[in-house]
């Protein structure tokens, strides 16, 4: 027989070693098998969908009170743009952050929502110290977002926020409680509740939820050492929001002369 051109070798090799595997298949069949692993059981698919549906539920509930805030600040020889998030709770009152409106610029304030209406807000109540701004916007639906004001959530527990994340109003995150109550700031320290929930640029103001859709903080600011998110993030808790609106009603109550903007 003519020895195989040197390119043919390799297959040449190739073929014993395919004959040598298939009669060790051969040698196999009569082995017992092994079982294949079970379907998985269907309460398992239905607890998952389960969690997707309150999911869904979650940001239905929502999205109609939340809103996307655009802040310019004219400065005296610059003017800079702030963007956040802001959320409903009585009427035509809106949560947010009061880093995102500058004291010592002149600022125009719009106000965002999920059809792309926008509307202008005025500044009703700033509070430095919890880093809270309560804005107005008139003409607004009747209605809002429900606090949790007779506990504190725990650690491990599950919420959700909803804001606009780098100006993508509507973005669902998910996360949980990491540590029930941190002190920040240094001349008038805070609790804020520690998460692990996502915060990017635009979150400041989102509300922060338990699972049946109460609101039991609003995100503030994150711990970073390089300017981004890294795991770490902070709300303000429903209780202490609760403090601050008190506060803004009591001045407001007893302010005849139309000067109850907090500043």
């Amino acid at each position: 027989m003519r020895q195989p051109s040197i390119w043919l070798k390799p297959f040449s090799k190739g073929s014993w070693i395919a004959i040598i595997l298939a009669g060790s298949c051969r040698t196999r069949l009569d082995q017992p098998t092994i079982p294949l692993p079970e379907a998985q059981p269907y309460y398992f698919r239905d607890a998952t969908a389960e969690i997707e549906r309150g999911r869904r539920m979650i940001a239905q509930h929502l999205m109609p009170f939340v809103y996307r805030l655009e802040v310019t600040a004219k400065y005296r020889y610059r003017t800079e743009h702030y963007r956040g998030t802001g959320w409903q709770w009585q009427d035509e009152f809106i949560w947010t952050c009061e880093h995102l409106i500058p004291s010592e610029a002149e600022t125009h304030i719009e106000v965002w929502d999920k059809e792309g209406t926008c509307t202008e807000a005025e500044l009703v109540w700033r509070d430095t110290l919890v880093d809270a701004a309560i804005l107005r916007v008139k003409g607004y639906v009747k209605g809002g977002l429900s606090t949790r004001d007779d506990s504190v959530p725990g650690i491990g527990e599950t919420v959700y926020t909803l804001g606009a994340p780098l100006g993508l109003l509507g973005t669902l995150q998910e996360g949980f409680i990491s540590a029930e109550g941190r002190l920040l700031g240094t001349k008038a320290q805070h609790i804020v509740l520690q998460l692990s929930l996502p915060a990017q640029s635009g979150s400041s103001g989102s509300p922060v939820v338990d699972r049946q859709g109460r609101v039991v903080g609003m995100i503030s600011n994150i711990a970073s050492l390089s300017g981004g998110y890294e795991g770490i993030s902070f709300a303000i808790p429903a209780q202490v929001l609760k403090r601050v609106w008190e506060r803004y009603r009591s001045f407001a109550a007893n302010d005849t002369q139309g000067y109850s903007s907090g500043r």
